[in-house]
């Protein structure tokens, strides 16, 4: 059985990636195939989890993985310590990152830009699959653009697959540096510089940002270091700036998301946009049973219940309130009633 682990944050379609997959590799003489998510925090930018499993035999196994032949990271926040005891051995690592890795088992690729290239905005997931049709011999393009027609709106098919078409170049660009590498490739050659590992031996190498921030860490056992120039074209912009590490707080006065799409880290509690686009029940509450006792302020996930000098004692920050409906189960004194956001809107 191959086994595909996603890393990934609400939005990016890590779930849409593994489905895709797995359809792919089911179009596959004689293949099976299965893909689940699993989700932490139901809010956009929350990491989560995605699985793909593909077997010549029917799967009858739904837990999660825990040790993948590839795991992939469409957020390289995510890949911290400990990512190796994610892989089974020979596994590889895909990441969405500007940055690159000594550590062999690591293919970084710069997804944000290839996707946003194509679409006008970064969203990864699609190209990973352009890289495992390269890099796996259980999914070819053919059947990743099939599912593609197959599984996505038509009006998507067109930029999907080209970018999977581009993912595919890159990660042959990418391959060739790490083989140029592993041979010993003398500096000034297109892969640059081979650095010698801890063992005596070659560690494939490729260069960081030029201005990453001082300090800033990456994965333990994989950091990065500087290769020529022609490599680095090949990495696709790897020489551009991920900007420093930068959590904003959105409960601002004059909120404008488009201020934080820059980054995908957020504070807890908070979401990306205004309403996130997907409540469809909203918390209303009634002042005269209303005692203040905190409850729901006590239970709200995103910490949209605040106090307030009122007729009733708190109020919703409905700008940020997903409408979860925890805080009208956890009264004890039916004060908060949950009603349809189209009959909130209407009145």
């Amino acid at each position: 059985m191959i086994e595909v682990l996603w890393h990934g944050r609400g939005g990016q379609g890590a779930f849409t990636a593994a489905r895709l997959l797995g359809a792919a590799a089911s179009m596959g003489q004689g293949q099976c195939a299965l893909a689940f998510p699993a989700f932490g925090p139901e809010r956009r930018g929350a990491p989560m989890r995605a699985y793909t499993k593909i077997d010549v035999a029917v799967i009858g196994d739904r837990s999660a993985i825990k040790q993948a032949d590839y795991v992939i990271y469409l957020d390289d926040t995510l890949l911290g310590e400990g990512w190796d005891a994610e892989l089974k051995p020979g596994g590889m690592v895909l990441a969405n990152s500007k940055q690159a890795f000594s550590d062999e088992r690591i293919v970084a690729l710069d997804a944000d830009s290839i996707s946003a290239a194509v679409l006008g905005r970064p969203i990864p997931n699609t190209v990973f699959l352009g890289a495992l049709s390269v890099l796996s011999d259980q999914v070819g393009v053919e059947e990743v653009e099939e599912a593609i027609r197959q599984y996505m709106p038509e009006k998507l098919h067109a930029k999907n697959i080209a970018i999977v078409d581009a993912a595919r170049e890159a990660t042959r660009a990418v391959s060739s540096c790490a083989e140029g590498l592993a041979m010993g490739g003398a500096a000034g050659s297109p892969c640059g510089e081979a650095s010698p590992a801890a063992d005596g031996g070659v560690s494939s190498s490729v260069a960081a940002p030029a201005n990453a921030a001082p300090g800033s860490s990456v994965a333990d056992g994989a950091l990065p270091t500087d290769v020529g120039e022609p490599c680095v074209s090949a990495l696709l912009s790897a020489a551009s700036s991920r900007p420093h590490a930068h959590i904003p707080t959105l409960r601002t006065v004059n909120l404008d998301p488009t201020d934080f799409a820059h980054t995908t880290c957020y504070e807890a509690g908070h979401l990306v946009t205004k309403n996130a686009g997907w409540r469809n029940l909203r918390p209303v509450i009634d002042a005269a049973s209303c005692t203040g006792c905190l409850q729901c302020y006590m239970h709200c996930p995103d910490g949209t219940v605040y106090k307030v000098d009122g007729p009733a004692p708190v109020a919703i920050d409905l700008d940020f309130c997903k409408g979860c409906g925890i805080c009208a189960r956890a009264c004890s004194f039916g004060s908060i009633t949950m009603i349809l956001e189209s009959e909130a809107k209407a009145r």
